[in-house]
């Protein structure tokens, strides 16, 4: 029965971690869209009016929120960050290192998918609107290009076309974000293995 009840709890844990998190962001006439899925959990951005007066309070709480934590935080900080100038910038460069490679594992575990691009690049000017439509192109797929290099990226439709006699352009793109929790996690632990890793050298290296 014991065995039953830790399987059951292991699977639900791995559910958990290993449920995909998809971000849907979509971009349509000057308006933004985000909606946000995780197995049940949904949520979608907007904003919600409230009265001045639950304002008030709301902002009184926060700053004294904002107050203790920081407080807490400086405490922390003073425990973990070294004295001497030497020791700070040692633990700074080891903080930069460790951050390096744990964003590297988080990167490599998103995909982007599903990227649909409409520009429409107009001007009065037939001279200016063959310009914006060189330089939107140029902008675009060099995003494509450098974000390849990080995240998997899918491409579902990308369409930039010119026209002439049209006062404005309009922009419309969307696309999906999806990750795991388990991939903070493993950063989270890579993060947390090299700073340890190269803690202890440098403290093998001062000791020497």
């Amino acid at each position: 029965m014991v065995w039953i009840i830790l399987a059951i709890i292991l699977l639900i844990i791995l559910i958990l971690f290993l449920s995909p998190v998809r971000i849907y962001v979509n971009y349509e006439n000057g308006k933004t869209d985000i909606y946000i899925k995780y197995l049940f959990w949904k949520k979608r951005t907007g904003k919600k009016k409230t009265s001045d007066s639950g304002k008030k309070e709301k902002r009184e709480g926060r700053e004294t929120e904002k107050f203790h934590k920081k407080s807490d935080k400086k405490s922390q900080k003073n425990k973990l960050i070294p004295e001497k100038t030497e020791d700070k910038i040692e633990f700074v460069l080891n903080v930069l290192k460790s951050g390096g490679k744990s964003l590297k594992c988080v990167m490599k575990r998103i995909c982007i998918y599903d990227i649909f691009v409409d520009f429409t690049i107009s001007d009065m000017d037939a001279y200016d609107c063959a310009l914006k439509f060189g330089k939107t192109n140029i902008v675009v797929y060099n995003i494509f290009s450098y974000l390849g290099y990080f995240v998997k990226l899918k491409k579902k439709s990308i369409n930039i076309k010119c026209i002439y006699n049209q006062p404005e352009c309009i922009y419309n793109f969307s696309f999906i974000v999806k990750f795991t929790p388990a991939s903070g996690l493993l950063s989270a632990f890579v993060f947390i293995l090299t700073f340890l890793v190269n803690n202890n050298k440098n403290k093998k290296a001062k000791s020497d």
